[in-house]
């Protein structure tokens, strides 16, 4: 009888982490390595590093792209003669590997600053033995030295011969503000692994509420009041810059406006949006990013 890899979604978080945008997400960086000899996308985590010492690849580069020039290949293979199955795995956390008994220990992650609605790429897909792809993705809070698991969302994805968008939502637990991201993205489903299953994966992406995260960008500090305001609402922040944007969003995410935000104190008429609560996002490429809302009296 096959010895299946154990995945243990084991997320022992920590926080001292770099802020980053979604990494790498068209694929198309990749890292060379030697002594094994291996090859896997920039910022993202594979088991090449442990599969390549018995000289198998799960995570190839493939110029069979959906955009750009290259892809990720994952392929689920046998290790050690069959006894063990690995599958093509990408995430963004790190992981380790106990070499006895061939289980995955996950941990890490990508900070968040706005809560994630959904998770989407485009992918190619043949299963072996009616197999399927698996796509996870996950939200925490740190409480004390533990994450707390504030949302999870799943998907199988089934055979594809075409570039297909797969799109994962997230579903939350409570109503608390995640602060860490993951997905793990694997060319198998979680209990069964067979051989063969070949994925295809590019141009991944976050999104929420007002549009596509960008996990790179560092906190902005704004002060924003009143808060409830009846026609008119203040901005501020510390420093001026000229390529700084505040949009406004309703709750389902339609944009009602945006407005140049050069200088360190913004008024803004609330004339014409709806009563209720309104989102705004304050987005400066060289200073950072903010998300908030008001609500309209």
């Amino acid at each position: 009888m096959k010895k299946i890899f154990t995945i243990f979604f084991i997320f022992c978080l920590v926080s001292a982490l770099n802020a980053q945008t979604l990494p790498n997400a068209s694929v198309e960086n990749w890292q060379e390595f030697s002594f094994p000899s291996y090859m896997q996308p920039e910022f993202w985590s594979t088991p090449n590093p442990f599969t390549s010492q018995a000289t198998v690849l799960v995570v190839t580069r493939s110029e069979e792209a959906y955009s750009g020039t290259y892809s990720a290949r994952l392929e689920t293979k046998d290790l050690a003669g069959g006894l063990f199955q690995a599958p093509g795995l990408l995430t963004l956390a790190t992981f380790n590997v106990n070499l006895s008994t061939f289980e995955y220990a996950f941990g890490n992650g990508l900070p968040l600053q706005e809560k994630v609605l959904s998770f989407t790429g485009m992918y190619k897909y043949e299963g072996a033995q009616e197999d399927s792809a698996s796509v996870a993705i996950y939200c925490y809070k740190k409480d004390g030295d533990a994450y707390d698991t504030i949302g999870m969302g799943h998907a199988f994805l089934h055979d594809a011969a075409n570039w297909t968008l797969f799109e994962v939502n997230m579903n939350y637990l409570n109503d608390h503000q995640p602060d860490t991201f993951n997905v793990i993205i694997m060319s198998s489903g979680i209990a069964s692994l067979n051989p063969g299953s070949v994925m295809f994966v590019d141009s991944l992406s976050v999104n929420t509420n007002v549009g596509v995260i960008d996990l790179d960008m560092p906190k902005l500090v704004v002060n924003c009041y009143p808060n409830p305001a009846n026609n008119q609402v203040t901005f501020e922040v510390a420093l001026p810059s000229a390529d700084r944007v505040v949009f406004f969003y309703d709750l389902l995410g339609k944009e009602l406006g945006k407005i140049a935000f050069p200088f360190t104190n913004l008024q803004v008429s609330l004339g014409e949006y709806p009563s209720g609560t309104i989102l705004y996002r304050i987005v400066d490429p060289k200073k950072g990013m903010a998300t908030g809302s008001v609500v309209k009296n």
